[in-house]
């Protein structure tokens, strides 16, 4: 199974592709614009929704930019969206 998007929000990420052969998966982004600095997490760290922001402050070096990226149930969403969604899941990686 192939999913490939361009709608992303922020305009960070020019384009992503997901490939994910049976439980395995594999996530391709392809960001745009000044980006100091970005790490995909090769564990995937559980994270409830109520730790989401202490996790950001522990992990960025910035409070002004930069974004967790969780995927969580309601699909692959940055910190922002998934604290307003109150919706926990695993961390796949961070940039700022």
């Amino acid at each position: 199974m192939l999913v490939e998007g361009t709608n992303c929000p922020r305009g960070y990420i020019k384009d992503f592709q997901v490939y994910d052969p049976h439980r395995v998966g594999r996530v391709t982004v392809e960001l745009q614009g000044r980006v100091n600095d970005c790490k995909a997490l090769t564990y995937r760290q559980d994270i409830k929704a109520k730790d989401i922001e202490a996790y950001r402050l522990r992990t960025l070096p910035t409070r002004q930019w930069g974004y967790v990226v969780i995927t969580t149930p309601d699909g692959i969403l940055d910190h922002e969206e998934a604290i307003r969604r109150n919706a926990g899941g695993q961390v796949l990686g961070y940039f700022h």
